[in-house]
C-alpha cells in the first residue's frame, strides 16, 4: 500500500519540475500561441501545487495515531495531561 504524503510529494515534485519548464518558456520571446498555452499551463500547474501544498498536512491528521484519550481542558488548568473526570 502506497503512502498518501508521499504520493503527494512526488506529484508535487513532478508539477513543479513542469512548472520550471513552462517558465522557460515563458522567458522566452512572445511566440504567438505558443506564450499564450504557457501562461494558461502554468496558472493551472501553480493551483495544482497550492491543492497539494493544502492537502499534505491534511493527509498527516488524518495518518496520526489517535491516543483515545481525551484531554480535560478546564480554566484552572487548561494543559491538563489528565482525563476527564480523573
Amino acid at each position: 500500500m502506497s503512502d498518501p504524503v508521499q504520493d503527494l510529494e512526488k506529484a508535487r515534485s513532478s508539477l513543479v519540475d513542469m512548472r520550471r519548464q513552462w517558465v522557460s518558456v515563458l522567458a522566452g520571446p512572445y511566440q504567438r500561441g505558443k506564450t499564450g498555452d504557457a501562461i494558461k499551463e502554468l496558472i493551472q500547474i501553480q493551483k495544482a501545487i497550492e491543492a497539494i501544498d493544502a492537502a499534505i498536512p491534511e493527509e498527516h491528521r488524518a495518518s496520526a495515531p489517535k491516543s483515545g484519550k481525551l484531554k480535560n481542558f478546564s480554566k484552572d488548568n487548561p494543559f491538563s495531561e489528565d482525563e476527564p473526570g480523573g
